[in-house]
């Protein structure tokens, strides 16, 4: 990394050093600090994890052809909570399941929204 200088006008003094350094190191250590508190996933758990958030975002894309406000909000509460409430399973047969459910009531409200709209 090149230094970084910034220099008063009327000293010529240099008035920070390594500015681009300082701030990315203090970013990027708070970054650190919160993943050595995180377990380490299993490739399997990194898969499923992914599988969750694709899931979730799916269902929060569907909301947005809700065009009542107060509905789509409560609707948005609704699958959070519900995702929320399984947030600390590790049986993978389990996170399975709760995906393939996710999947066949994601296609049940997908087919519904459609016959409201």
């Amino acid at each position: 990394m090149l230094p970084i200088q910034i220099f008063s006008k009327s000293t010529h003094k240099p008035l920070i050093t390594n500015a681009r350094y300082y701030t990315t190191t203090a970013s990027s250590s708070t970054a650190a600090s919160n993943n050595r508190n995180r377990p380490k996933l299993s490739f399997q758990q990194f898969v499923q994890r992914g599988k969750v958030l694709e899931a979730y975002r799916k269902y929060m894309r569907l909301t947005k052809r809700i065009t009542d406000k107060p509905s789509r909000k409560e609707m948005r509460a609704w699958i959070r909570v519900d995702f929320d409430r399984y947030k600390d399973q590790t049986d993978p047969q389990r996170i399975d399941v709760l995906l393939a459910q996710a999947t066949r009531q994601y296609k049940e409200m997908e087919s519904g929204m459609f016959s409201m709209i």
